[in-house]
């Protein structure tokens, strides 16, 4: 280890500032893990760990607001003294010790005048912090510039959901094709992605993808498909129980039939329904025209994508030997993916109001899709799901993974939802993050992370926060794309 500095003054239990010795102002840096040998070199009351971020280059000769003989000389291309030069980090603790206790949370005063080390590379700092996760593994990730230092994840809390944030171009697929999926695919859990454009998942696994064409839907969700579709069913009741008694028994009435052949057939019962069901003349007409209408909105193609006969079930029990499956959701609109993603929640929610245990780890890419910050129509109905989803699923091991370009507002998720995501990995902020109440800059903003730096964050790099963290502090980490991203 290397003595980098000493405590300043006006330090707390919480936070203080590490003036740097001489010349180590040129390589000492933010994200950096530090040792404070609190009290004295040679008798510590504890040792603790400790973080630099928020770094600061003081020389008060050159103070820009005020004229000075120096500021003077600098203007006219002269070199000022560094004599005054002050440069310091401040340093948010992790965690105190003392000999070979587990790391806790620091509750002493860090004195001033107490020394302060980096680690050497060969000396892993994650260490100390790894003892204090319930199951112990590790993430095919490590901290920021320190390639062998691999980062500890507590598995035990990958039920408790995980969000992936980020603007665009920031690598969160890159990022949890790389890792988070091997991590739970090595903590036992099965993986099904729901890949909304079919771009970031569909072309890495072209062995272990279906497309929702394929997949059979529930009848629930068709006839709520059939309303969206609709504007819910033109507000005529009589068309509804028509649409009802049609998609009542639809695996049968569908098997063996072309799509072209199920949307004549279903054109027809609506009229001989209305026909046979409604008496008044002036209401049978309004009706037939609800109807009409309704069967140009209905395509062939649609009716081809309800057409599916692979039931979930049977996608589940694959899972247990391809540990990975990819639905391909491109090429349809948005309500189709809906409808699939509510005929799949609630076959999760069966089997755990079942009792089962899934081992399942559900990935959202898109999320916003799903749980936009205020859902209207169908989405409210989705946006509850995956509430329901989020309860259930921490005792009986399903984890979800929402990725998202945003975190609050406009740009985010379902406030709701967000509460669950008890794990998050924080990557580029996007600019409307920066300043929406519930971003980013809330939850990393005590642990001395500014809005200012994530908007300026490398692709590839995210900040790990969350229970999953067995560091109460945010830690910095990047990894090496093995399918090719950057």
């Amino acid at each position: 280890m290397k003595k980098i500095g000493i405590i300043a003054d006006e330090s707390s239990e919480t936070k203080a500032r590490v003036l740097l010795i001489k010349d180590m102002e040129n390589f000492i840096k933010a994200e950096d893990i530090v040792l404070v040998l609190n009290g004295s070199e040679e008798k510590p009351v504890c040792k603790i760990l400790g973080i630099l971020r928020k770094g600061q280059g003081k020389n008060e000769l050159l103070n820009s607001s005020r004229y000075r003989p120096e500021v003077a000389y600098a203007k006219i291309g002269g070199e000022p003294s560094s004599s005054r030069e002050i440069f310091s980090f401040e340093v948010i603790p992790i965690g105190s010790f003392q000999g070979n206790e587990k790391l806790t949370s620091n509750r002493l005063i860090i004195q001033p005048r107490s020394p302060v080390y980096i680690f050497d590379e060969e000396e892993n700092p994650l260490d100390l912090i790894k003892n204090s996760c319930k199951q112990l593994s590790f993430l095919d990730a490590y901290l920021e510039g320190h390639p062998k230092w691999q980062i500890p994840a507590d598995a035990f809390y990958i039920p408790y959901h995980v969000g992936v944030f980020g603007t665009t171009g920031t690598g969160k697929s890159w990022f949890t094709r790389n890792v988070l999926i091997p991590f739970y695919i090595k903590n036992g859990y099965d993986v099904l992605v729901l890949d909304w454009s079919g771009r970031d998942y569909v072309p890495f696994f072209p062995n272990n993808t279906i497309d929702i064409s394929q997949i059979a839907k529930e009848e629930n969700a068709i006839m709520e498909y059939f309303s969206e579709l609709t504007d819910n069913f033109f507000g005529q009741n009589n068309l509804r129980y028509a649409f009802e008694e049609y998609v009542t028994g639809w695996k049968n009435k569908i098997y063996g039939k072309s799509p072209e052949q199920v949307h004549n057939e279903l054109n027809q019962h609506l009229q001989n329904y209305i026909k046979e069901n409604v008496e008044r003349r002036d209401v049978q007409a309004a009706n037939r025209r609800a109807a009409e209408r309704s069967m140009k909105r209905i395509t062939t193609e649609q009716i081809r994508y309800l057409m599916g006969d692979v039931e979930i079930e049977e996608i589940l029990n694959s899972l247990r030997e391809k540990k990975i499956e990819v639905l391909n959701l491109a090429g349809y609109s948005s309500n189709l993916k809906l409808s699939l993603f509510l005929t799949l929640s609630r076959k999760l929610s069966d089997l755990m109001y079942k009792g089962q245990n899934l081992n399942l780890a559900l990935v959202i890419d898109e999320a916003p899709q799903y749980c936009p910050y205020k859902p209207e129509g169908i989405l409210e109905r989705v946006t509850e799901e995956i509430k329901n989803l989020a309860a259930l699923g921490r005792k009986h091991n399903l984890n979800l993974t929402l990725i998202s370009q945003g975190i609050a507002g406009e740009i985010g998720i379902n406030a709701a939802v967000r509460r669950n995501l008890n794990t998050n990995f924080y990557g580029r902020l996007h600019p409307l993050d920066a300043a929406s109440e519930g971003g980013a800059k809330d939850w990393l903003q005590p642990y001395g992370i500014s809005a200012d730096y994530l908007l300026t964050l490398e692709d590839g790099r995210f900040y790990f926060s969350g229970v999953m963290n067995p560091c109460p502090v945010p830690l910095l980490i990047t990894y090496e794309p093995k399918d090719g991203g950057n």
